[in-house]
């Protein structure tokens, strides 16, 4: 029996979406300026040439990385009935290198594998999509939160496929209203996933 759903990750995240909507709202403001401050180094050291742009943007890549396991970090205290402070995004930035490193490899593998007629991609993508997860819980060493993806998402790579469509689809939905839609779908969306992450991760 397929240990996860969609609908009870949704019951249980909801409510804690709009008691912490706030804090959410502040990490990703934090997010989006520091957005800002690259494009304004990019712009202002123009004369420097590629050699800035390059630098800014991957200080920037690293710290977006870190900040996204420190969000992630978040939405699994609020999972476990913590209080977490503003100050947790920031506890993760020392991986942020690692984990950037891992999304550029799950990308790689997943577009290689859909130019072999999709499904090698989609199975890749769902296998390892949960190696994320798999840091924020404790596992710093990259190749062995790539293979507690796969076997977590064993069983369930269906269920899940699934449920990232929906997510996905979602975050569409938010974008599309100006962006401004993001604010709500991204951390519920992050929530509904680590409730799912929980569920696999339940006996």
């Amino acid at each position: 029996m397929d240990p996860i759903s969609l609908r009870q990750a949704f019951v249980v995240s909801y409510p804690i979406f709009k008691k912490r909507l706030v804090l959410f709202t502040t990490v990703l403001l934090t997010l989006f300026g520091a957005w800002v401050a690259l494009e304004i180094v990019v712009i202002t050291g123009q004369r420097f040439g590629i050699v800035l742009w390059s630098i800014a943007h991957l200080v920037f890549l690293i710290f977006f990385a870190g900040m996204e396991l420190g969000f992630l970090q978040i939405c699994f205290a609020l999972y476990d009935g913590r209080e977490p402070k503003f100050a947790e995004a920031f506890e993760h930035l020392a991986l942020g290198a690692n984990f950037l490193a891992g999304q550029i490899l799950y990308l790689l593998m997943v577009a290689i594998g859909l130019l072999f007629l999709v499904v090698p991609g989609v199975y890749l993508g769902v296998r390892y999509s949960l190696f994320g997860l798999c840091m924020v819980a404790g596992e710093t060493n990259l190749m062995r939160c790539f293979r507690q993806s796969a076997i977590l998402s064993s069983g369930s790579m269906r269920r899940l496929f699934w449920i990232f469509v929906v997510v996905l689809l979602f975050n569409a939905l938010g974008a599309s209203l100006l962006g401004l839609g993001l604010f709500i779908t991204v951390p519920l969306s992050a929530l509904v996933v680590t409730a799912v992450f929980r569920q696999l991760k339940t006996p």
